[in-house]
């Protein structure tokens, strides 16, 4: 019963009703700067109207009850509460959707990376696109590189919406899914494999967000791709190296 409450929370609960309470102070990291991660199990970057919209376009009673999506539910209640994850930056090398060139993450160390997952049938992901669209305008492209993660499907074949599109039984069905995804964003979209290999080491949440910094070390992860964060710590980072990475203080 408890987990069956927690599934309808995390959809339901008025944005006035949850507390955001991430500390966007930046603090001493591993040679370098970190910021505080962002475990929030609820939707808390959304409004109340955002949050209807989204499970207009879901069926509740699934997440409540079809193991595939519960199973994943699990997953993203586990990573919130620090499990799932070792906190590192994960090296992987795949395709762009749309070029088929492959992308080597440490082949890019020099730049700050910031990326989310996302899919087809992922609701949260696809809110948050044209948000990701403003950033990629926003920043140098020799300076910062933001890109999203084909990975797994939230809602598979559900409903109306994501009828067409039930969990890929193969990697050419999971390409024309990221094709179609791609579609909605100007950003680059890579293809994680049908394993889910990458999705599995930043944890297994379907909209994840990380930022990796210029050295190629892990700065932030959020269970939720807030745009808002994301530019917030890239506006941090980029003024800190400006400054000559000025010494910070560690934070307890």
């Amino acid at each position: 019963m408890r987990k069956l409450f927690y599934l309808f929370l995390m959809l339901s609960i008025p944005a006035s009703a949850q507390v955001q309470n991430w500390d966007p102070e930046p603090r001493k990291g591993d040679g370098g700067i970190r910021f505080n991660d962002d475990l929030d199990f609820y939707l808390n970057s959304y409004s109340k109207d955002e949050i209807k919209a989204m499970r207009q376009e879901v069926s509740i009673w699934r997440m409540n009850f079809d193991k595939m999506i519960r199973a994943t539910i699990d997953d993203i209640q586990a990573y919130s509460e620090g499990s799932n994850m070792v906190p590192r930056t994960h090296d992987f090398t795949l395709p762009e959707v749309r070029t088929g060139v492959p992308y080597h993450l440490a082949a890019h160390k020099g730049k700050l990376r910031a990326f989310m997952f996302g899919s087809i049938s992922n609701p949260p992901a696809r809110a948050q696109l044209p948000f990701w669209d403003k950033l990629l305008a926003k920043y140098d492209t020799s300076e910062v590189e933001l890109f999203v993660i084909y990975g797994k499907e939230l809602h598979p074949g559900d409903r109306k919406k994501f009828s067409a599109f039930p969990a890929p039984s193969t990697m050419e069905q999971k390409m024309r899914y990221a094709t179609e995804f791609a579609q909605l964003t100007t950003l680059p979209v890579l293809v994680d494999g049908l394993d889910d290999k990458v999705l599995t080491a930043y944890g297994r949440v379907p909209n994840g967000a990380y930022v990796i910094d210029a050295d190629g070390r892990l700065i932030f992860r959020g269970t939720w791709a807030d745009s808002r964060k994301i530019e917030h710590i890239l506006d941090t980072v980029l003024k800190w190296y400006a400054d000559g990475r000025p010494k910070l203080k560690a934070k307890g």
